[in-house]
């Protein structure tokens, strides 16, 4: 009889145990959560590449550049303000990595780019496109660098939370 107790006791104890932790439904929103943010900064991104192809508009290529800086803050400050998702920290840190690179990236590479932009044409000599395409490739590797671990994180937590990952996930910004 001890044995049957301790037997239903050690089942309700483990079914306790198990069914304390987050859900699938849960770790699905949570996913969720910093893809939406994600996909707002990407957005904005490929706003201000497109005001960069149209450089003869400064106005409307300093408020895309604005706006993508906004973005990010906000879009890092809902991350920053996202719980550990159980005892899991992995995947927002690499989304909140991600970002504090989208913002080095737009305030040093991008910000030279819209500076190079704005020059007039007499101005933008062939050293100045030289320069202008080696930032892009840079832009465009540590942005993919950081995508590419969070992308690692978010299989490792889907993977750990029993959902799969639906395949419309962000690139990189376009170019």
């Amino acid at each position: 009889m001890r044995k049957t107790i301790t037997l239903i006791l050690f089942a309700f104890f483990a079914t306790l145990v198990t069914s304390c932790g987050p859900t699938k439904e849960e770790a699905i929103d949570y996913n969720d959560k910093i893809i939406t943010e994600q996909v707002a900064i990407i957005e904005k991104i490929d706003k201000l590449y497109d005001a960069m192809k149209n450089y003869t508009d400064h106005k409307g290529l300093d408020s895309a550049y604005a706006a993508a800086l906004k973005q990010i803050e906000t879009s890092s400050d809902i991350i920053s303000k996202l719980e550990k998702f159980g005892d899991d920290t992995e995947f927002r840190d690499a989304a909140f990595k991600l970002f504090a690179t989208y913002r080095a990236v737009l305030q040093n590479e991008m910000k030279k780019m819209i500076d190079f932009s704005k020059l007039p044409d007499e101005l933008y000599t062939t050293e100045v496109e030289d320069e202008f395409t080696k930032l892009s490739d840079i832009v465009l590797t540590r942005m993919d660098d950081d995508l590419k671990q969070l992308n690692a994180a978010q299989v490792k937590f889907a993977n750990k939370h029993t959902f799969e990952i639906e395949k419309k996930q962000p690139e990189s910004p376009k170019n």
